[in-house]
């Protein structure tokens, strides 16, 4: 999980803890409320109904006070009142006599009872005289959407516009991290990749340090490169030389010993500054139309090397990068396979080169290494095969540092199959 979903669960988390939090303390205002209200109604009903008989108003006090939500009745026996004790209907007494003190010594009993909705109703008697009793019951007038439960909604509502909001804000934030993450990699393919220095100050420092970073690599690696260069072109001095002095050395054997020493090493070098020059050599974006150009590289080998596939597609690509490309991946294919079979494939994601030789393939240990500069699989160094190991190398590095790709694989019809990707304009 990346930065903003871990963030985001992070936030989620707060949220949900201040939603239940929210919903106790209003669930606990709407009982509180309840309560008090019950005790208000019924508090002002007694006090009303004491009264009214005291002064000898009408006989049927409980009709006289009965209301939608307050039912009153006057009883002249006395009535059942339950064995329990009830503790909500003690609290409510307490709150009654708050509102009204002179309810503290009346011969009140109370309790509470659900009706057939789930609500709770407040019951309950009070003494008028020897012979009179005033029954009630406080009907629990809780609304359909009490208090705890509308302001649950609002705050879930609330809720999920905080995360919403919070996720485009994180998302807005760590975009610059995310630019960041995409150049870190691809610098390893395409070689220096600018990022905008943009975000929060932290942000924007880590930036400057990652655009530094890359520009000390790149010319740490291409004084390197100019370096090695400078060297092979220094070498082939004294190669020329010995080359000439091959000429006058005697018996022929000796002299055919150090001018095939020459040519390996010219070669070597030839290979080594090739492949050093992949890592900056640069090459300009052309519309190609793609099976002509890898017609005109395979002709080099004749019928060792056959195209099968489409008669034109254009592309823009990096002519010279993949020009060189298929040079080194045909060579490498024609010399360890005898024979190549080119095949062109207009992909959704864009064309494919396949190239398969009809060599032994290779073993997955060896593929695991196929990348790597001056590696040759066994089969290649017991046959002691011409070659140093750079040409695969060479053409992956050209590929990937303008934006396109190399693969290879065992070609189910035997032999090593290369899957290139050429590099299109970005």
């Amino acid at each position: 999980m990346g930065l903003i979903g871990r963030s985001m669960l992070v936030v989620a988390a707060i949220l949900a803890l201040q939603l239940a939090a929210s919903l106790s303390f209003y669930a606990l205002i709407d009982r509180e409320a309840l309560r008090e209200d019950h005790a208000r109604r019924v508090a002002e009903l007694l006090v009303v109904s004491r009264r009214v008989h005291a002064e000898g108003g009408p006989a049927d006090v409980g009709q006289l006070m009965t209301t939608s939500y307050l039912e009153a009745r006057v009883l002249h026996a006395p009535p059942r009142l339950p064995d329990e004790t009830d503790s909500a209907a003690n609290a409510i007494r307490q709150a009654m006599v708050r509102w009204e003190p002179t309810l503290e010594h009346a011969q009140l009993s109370l309790w509470t009872r659900p009706d057939r909705t789930g609500h709770i109703d407040l019951l309950g008697v009070m003494r008028l005289d020897e012979r009179t009793w005033l029954s009630f019951r406080s009907r629990d007038d809780a609304k359909v959407w009490p208090l705890a439960l509308r302001v649950g909604l609002t705050t879930v509502l609330f809720a999920v516009l905080c995360l919403g909001f919070s996720f485009f804000v994180l998302r807005q934030l760590g975009r610059p991290l995310r630019r960041l993450t995409d150049a870190a990699a691809e610098i390893g393919h395409r070689g220096r990749v600018a990022v905008a220095v943009e975000g929060s100050a932290e942000l924007r420092e880590l930036g400057r340090a990652f655009n530094d970073m890359q520009d000390r690599i790149a010319g740490l690696i291409e004084d390197q490169a100019r370096a090695m260069e400078a060297v092979s072109h220094d070498l082939r001095t004294p190669l020329a030389r010995l080359q000439l002095a091959a000429d006058f050395v005697e018996p022929a054997d000796s002299r055919e010993m150090i001018e095939a020493n020459v040519r390996e090493l010219d070669g070597m070098l030839n290979s080594l500054s090739a492949y050093l020059r992949a890592q900056h050599q640069p090459s300009a974006v052309e519309i190609v139309d793609l099976p002509a150009l890898i017609r005109s590289v395979a002709d080099r080998w004749g019928a060792a090397a056959t195209y099968d596939g489409p008669e034109s597609l254009a592309a823009s690509v990096h002519r010279s990068a993949l020009e060189e490309a298929l040079r080194r991946l045909l060579e490498n294919g024609v010399r360890y396979g005898g024979q190549v079979h080119i095949s062109l494939r207009d992909r959704a994601a864009g064309p494919e080169i396949h190239i398969r030789d009809e060599g032994p393939g290779m073993s997955e240990a060896d593929l695991a290494h196929i990348f790597e500069p001056f590696f040759r699989a066994d089969y290649a160094r017991a046959r002691d095969t011409a070659g140093f190991g750079l040409g695969i190398p060479t053409a992956a590095r050209l590929l990937r540092r303008f934006g396109g790709d190399l693969f290879f694989a065992n070609a189910p019809q035997g032999g090593l199959l290369a899957i290139v990707r050429p590099p299109l304009e970005r």
